[in-house]
């Protein structure tokens, strides 16, 4: 097994090394990544996804990874490229829905105040279930398909998916090993929590960070899912 040290058993990783490992995996099993013009076919039914965006990167033991940016899943079973499409947005057009997508009304929020701080829009934008602007929705179409990419792995079950979720992004944010670029889109966001954490998440960042047992769990799911799409 490629782990940060081999010479170290799963069960001795710190917390640090859990996060070192989690690159390792994805550089070992993912050397292309996913992005909006992916086929569904190529995507789970079910699963948990790591978005990653151009410009943010990472430095472990002197080499550079891409960094990761946002976790996600869903709920529904069976509804993973329908999440997929939320977040990119329509299939013909630019245009999308921010309030199917928090992670489209984050970066959108993001997008209005760094373009004008004081646009009076904002409020209306970031309300839960607000209005939803056609031009602010066709730039985070835009920047999602131009700057952000993805990988993923199959999670059957919602229970599954959601602790696994909630692990990776409590890992992420309390040992991310490297912090935000100065450049980054994120240091504009509304919530305190995105700027402070480097992720475009907002829940689970108190959690239980990914145990080992989690993390075994984890690399046998990528495993598997890399070996099913060869």
């Amino acid at each position: 097994m490629d782990q940060t040290n081999p010479a170290v058993p799963h069960h001795k990783l710190s917390e640090s090394d859990r996060t070192r490992h989690l690159y390792e995996l994805i550089d070992r099993l993912y050397p292309e990544r996913m992005n909006h013009l992916t086929n569904k076919n190529q995507l789970p039914e079910s699963g948990i996804y790591l978005f990653f965006e151009k410009g943010e990167l990472i430095q472990i033991d002197g080499k550079i990874h891409d960094r990761i940016v946002r976790v996600g899943t869903h709920i529904k079973n069976g509804n993973f490229p329908g999440r997929i499409r939320q977040h990119y947005g329509n299939k013909g057009d630019l245009m999308g829905n921010k309030n199917g997508s928090v992670f489209r009304k984050h970066l959108g929020g993001a997008i209005m105040r760094k373009e004008n701080p004081d646009d009076p829009r904002l409020s209306e934008w970031l309300k839960q279930m607000g209005k939803s602007y056609p031009d602010i929705e066709e730039k985070v179409s835009r920047i999602l398909r131009e700057n952000f990419t993805f990988i993923c792995f199959s999670v059957d079950t919602k229970e599954e998916r959601l602790s696994l979720e909630s692990a990776l992004i409590s890992l992420l944010v309390k040992y991310p090993l490297s912090k935000p670029s100065d450049g980054w889109l994120g240091r504009f966001a509304d919530s305190p929590v995105i700027r402070n954490t480097g992720l475009w998440n907002t829940r689970e960042t108190d959690a239980i960070p990914i145990t080992i047992g989690q993390l075994i769990r984890i690399e046998h799911l990528m495993e598997q899912f890399s070996e099913n799409r060869r």
